[in-house]
């Protein structure tokens, strides 16, 4: 579409008002597909070591929790998930949302590489402030998975992990992975939020009775845009969210050291060991996860911007 047909930014809330509305979207969404997380922390652990071609499906996996662990424990760890969308998801869609409205001139067109720049800056922002999070929740979602009951870490919740981890192995462990942790927070957020902008641009020249009503976006637009965002992006950073897994949840070696050392190390082994499907394991869960939680966050997102601006506008 020109940039002329582009929508102007929606009018300006208060910037406490818009990670407020973030954090908030960032939760209600996640209630519903934790558990789908939850499965794709452990396919992307499984295989971990060995050889190529070692693959567990998704369903064998689910099957196996269930079995094992009790349904219940989908649910570990929620607290650190939570948690994350408290901090990395406030912060996230915040500041995204407060950059756009630095960067834009009230009643501006839109624009890909602005909304681009936007959700790269956002994302940087909120995952360094939210790592320590990020490895408590992987963590505690590995933990049932390790045979001898003795190597489990066993943290009760968030806080007990956060403390534990600083008294155990020290306030750095806290940022153990975070390039990889960045590095995807930045990809997410560019290809998450900046094609889920330009996707309502687009669907709506495509099919504008469809997706407008009475010159309102609506609620079928929100849920094809989210959709479209959710897919591209699952597809780019699931390579980065498997070494950020990988790096996350590991123990040091008998001589003291990581076997999993920077990004692009941890990238190389896994492809050259595992497989460079390896990369991709776990996508239908992860698409799940990741395309369910855009979905929700989005369409929560949209109705408490609409309630925002009906309240300050």
């Amino acid at each position: 579409a020109p940039p002329s047909s582009k929508p102007a930014v929606n009018k300006k809330l208060p910037p406490a008002v818009e990670y407020v509305i973030g954090g908030l979207a960032g939760m209600s969404g996640w209630m519903f597909v934790h558990p789908l997380d939850f499965l794709k922390t452990r396919l992307q652990l499984s295989g971990e070591g060995q050889a190529a071609g070692v693959r567990q499906s998704t369903f064998k996996a689910l099957v196996s929790v269930v079995k094992q662990e009790g349904p219940l424990a989908l649910y570990s760890g929620l607290s650190a998930a939570l948690m994350r969308q408290a901090s990395y998801t406030t912060v996230r869609l915040g500041t995204y949302e407060n950059l756009k409205n630095s960067v834009y001139k009230t009643g501006e067109p839109q624009s890909l590489a602005k909304n681009a720049f936007c959700g790269v800056m956002a994302g940087a922002i909120g995952s360094l402030i939210s790592c320590p999070v990020e490895v408590c929740l992987i963590r505690m979602q590995a933990d049932g998975r390790i045979s001898d009951p003795a190597k489990r870490r066993n943290y009760k919740h968030i806080f007990d992990a956060l403390i534990r981890i600083a008294r155990e192995e020290g306030i750095v462990t806290y940022w153990r992975g975070a390039t990889p942790t960045v590095s995807r927070a930045m990809v997410v957020s560019m290809t998450q939020l900046a094609t889920y902008d330009e996707a309502k641009v687009r669907l709506k020249t495509l099919m504008p009775t469809l997706f407008v009503q009475n010159g309102k976006d609506t609620v079928t637009l929100h849920f094809a845009a989210s959709l479209v965002s959710g897919f591209i992006y699952s597809l780019v950073s699931l390579p980065l969210d498997i070494a950020k897994t990988r790096m996350q949840n590991q123990y040091p070696g008998p001589d003291g050291k990581l076997e999993y050392r920077n990004l692009f190390q941890t990238i190389g082994k896994v492809f050259t060991r595992e497989g460079p499907l390896s990369l991709w394991k776990g996508f239908f869960p992860y698409f799940l996860r990741s395309g369910g939680h855009t979905i929700g966050m989005f369409l929560f997102l949209e109705q408490y911007r609409s309630m925002a601006q009906n309240i300050f506008n």
